[in-house]
């Protein structure tokens, strides 16, 4: 008798939980606004049930004048549901951007956002939220990881959110190289190693695999194919010799010899990695060249400069220590690791006999290959490798312990301590790196490999920054070979050092950056600075290559109005707000002088409106839609990265995405129904 009385209470259970989870939509008719190619990639809350609403779409536009782009990005959002909901998306853009406008657009009206200090913006969003009006806040998580919150998404409407930002795409190797980031990867942050800055968002996991903010990540059947949309406008202003993709197959159409229009061959893609275009453009290799924006006299000038080309000096030539620091954590487990290895044989294979060699891999820890340095012969260059190929992934990534292994023992004598990160960068405490680098590194130059399809790219380019080197980006369809051989190639070839620019007479104010690095073989420098009038000046290029002191003298001409490559404006401001950062995080800055550093930063967002750490774009409508006080503040979700693990990510890769409320039904009703059958049995059985 107890156990009938059990079975009909589970039945009964499971019954009244598969009706409370029927959704909406299947108690009215479906609404037309609802697109019919929408997988479920945005969780809410709605009646006490986390139920899927979708991301509708992304498309990006760029215009790409010789090597600045502008791109237009539109994130179109839909809620399926009959309950009014709010939104949190977090996505990447070039870690270079200068995001400089944003507005969105729903049915009723379009709304241009402004620009205000964060905690101001955040003020506002949160009182329209809470008086039922329609609002949209961008803020800055990362410099390449950027969230956008909405406020009351009515139950089957949409919303279009429109941002606009601007770049320079690097010439590397002869080539130039855009590039779109579609997806954000996992971020580990070390346990008791916070490595954060005020403002930014904390982990809810210490020394676990997480996203920022930790949005849930969507199995692969759950995002939607067609999610991103893609249009570029290249012209080169001159003969563009070739261009292509290697990160996806795209459909270019030739107007003219020197301009493409670009789209996915696909039409649209899935947003599982990132996008890469390489192109090449005619013409003449300059060593120097100045191109400019100006209105009634006052403008911005763009100073590029690439090293010249030279084959290293036999008499000065000398012995390096070359430290290969490898990334062997759960997110480089598999295709990542293979990629890595391909390229550490090629690397170790290319040493000369008079370099000495370490190899330090990392995850949860760290340890090295010997006990000292190697002399680069055939059997040591031979047993290097049999170490690497045994090596796997898994675990943490606990950077910090592989840049103490690989910094912290003395160098060895006379010889030039050169480091090799191989890495996807996919560490939380970005800052804590940063600022370890610059402490432990010493004379050594640091070069960051990236290994992925959609990696760490600011942390990577600021390594090689604070470490006086190169970053390079590798994809696991690539040939590592090639890049290896590249690499090598740089190391070996002379660079241009301690280089510095006479202006002359030039009217000429804050040239960024404010300290140039130096030029290796294949980089290009670009410096940017604002000028006050109009003229032709001498200007003065001043280095030192392979020790001996060179000049090149530079006429450049400064017009009053010059109104192409307007981009120049923001650009320049935003190259100041880097600066002001990189002093912010030096280890010799006082509190009061990262005060200082603060406001000046604070106050170029406001005056050249763009995001910054501490400023904000906010936009809010007119007019009320509805109040939903009971409603949750959710995450879309975002893509597995192509070829990444799922270890590394929250729960091994336990999708956060929740089921469609339909099978969590079924799965009610197969609780009851297995309740009953085994009661059934029991009861047999007893009897």
């Amino acid at each position: 008798m107890k156990t009938t009385k059990i079975c009909h209470l589970a039945i009964f259970l499971g019954l009244l939980l598969a009706a409370a989870v029927v959704p909406a939509q299947t108690r009215r008719p479906p609404a037309q606004a609802v697109d019919a190619e929408l997988t479920a990639a945005l969780e809410a809350e709605v009646a006490g049930m986390r139920v899927p609403l979708p991301l509708l779409k992304s498309d990006m536009e760029t215009w790409i004048e010789g090597d600045v782009a502008t791109v237009v990005l539109r994130q179109q959002f839909q809620n399926p549901y009959a309950q009014t909901m709010h939104a949190r998306y977090i996505f990447p853009l070039p870690q270079n951007a200068a995001v400089y406008a944003m507005r969105f657009e729903t049915s009723r009206e379009v709304v241009e956002a402004e620009i205000r200090k964060k905690e101001e913006a955040e003020q506002v969003f949160e009182e329209a939220k809470a008086e039922g009006k329609q609002a949209a806040l961008l803020t800055q998580h990362r410099p390449n990881v950027f969230t956008q919150r909405i406020a009351n998404l009515p139950g089957n409407d949409r919303i279009t959110v429109e941002i606009r930002y601007a770049h320079t795409v690097p010439k590397r190797d002869g080539a130039y190289h855009y590039h779109f980031p579609m997806v954000v990867g996992p971020r580990y942050l070390p346990a008791g190693d916070q490595g954060q800055n005020e403002g930014e968002p904390k982990p809810i996991k210490m020394g676990q695999w997480n996203l920022p903010a930790s949005p849930p990540l969507a199995a692969p059947q759950q995002i939607d194919p067609k999610r991103v949309g893609l249009t570029i406008h290249l012209d080169g202003g001159m003969p563009i010799q070739w261009v292509d993709s290697p990160s996806h197959v795209i459909d270019v159409h030739e107007p003219s010899t020197s301009k493409r229009l670009i789209r996915f061959a696909s039409g649209r893609t899935i947003d599982n990695q990132d996008f890469e275009l390489r192109y090449s453009l005619g013409g003449p290799n300059l060593t120097a060249g100045v191109t400019t924006w100006a209105k009634n006299g006052r403008g911005v000038l763009s100073l590029q400069i690439e090293p010249p080309a030279g084959k290293a000096d036999p008499d000065r030539i000398q012995a390096r220590e070359l430290i290969f620091v490898l990334d062997c954590s759960g997110s480089m487990h598999g295709v990542p690791l293979d990629t890595s290895k391909r390229l550490m044989r090629q690397a170790l294979k290319g040493l000369r006999p008079d370099d000495f060699f370490r190899i330090v891999r990392f995850s949860s820890a760290a340890d090295e290959f010997s006990a000292k340095p190697l002399s680069a012969n055939k059997e040591n260059i031979e047993k290097g490798i049999r170490y690497v190929e045994g090596l796997y992934g898994s675990g943490g990534t606990e950077m910090s312990s592989g840049i103490r292994v690989a910094l912290d023992p003395a160098p060895v004598k006379n010889a030039l301590r050169l480091v090799v990160f191989l890495t996807d960068g996919y560490v939380g405490n970005d800052m804590h790196i940063l600022r370890l680098v610059r402490e432990r590194l010493g004379q050594a130059r640091l070069f960051s490999l990236g290994i992925g399809n959609a990696v760490n790219r600011y942390l990577l380019e600021e390594m090689a920054r604070a470490g006086r080197g190169v970053a390079r980006f590798v994809r696991t369809d690539e040939t590592p070979e090639q890049a290896a051989d590249d690499l090598l190639r740089r190391l070996n070839a002379p660079f241009l050092t301690d280089l510095q620019i006479d202006w002359g007479q030039a009217p000429v104010i804050e040239p960024t950056p404010a300290r140039l690095p130096d030029l290796f073989w294949g980089q290009r420098l670009r410096v940017l600075a604002s000028y006050t009038r109009a003229g032709s000046f001498k200007v003065t290029l001043h280095g030192r290559l392979q020790g001996k002191s060179i000049q090149l003298p530079l006429q450049i001409e400064l017009p009053e109005s010059a109104p192409h490559s307007q981009a120049l404006d923001v650009l320049w401001a935003r190259s100041l707000v880097h600066d002001r950062m990189l002093d912010m995080q030096s280890p010799e800055a006082s509190t009061e002088e990262q005060d200082k550093l603060q406001t000046e930063i604070t106050e170029l967002g406001l005056r050249h409106k763009l995001v910054t750490q501490w400023t904000a774009f906010v936009a809010v409508a007119k007019r009320k839609v509805a109040t939903a006080p009971n409603a949750t503040e959710t995450d879309v979700a975002v893509a597995q990265v192509k070829d990444v693990s799922s270890s590394a990510y929250p729960q091994g890769g336990s999708f956060g995405a929740a089921p469609e409320p339909v099978e969590w039904a079924a799965l009610a009703l197969l609780l009851g129904l297995a309740a009953w059958f085994m009661g059934r049995r029991k009861a047999r059985q007893s009897s």
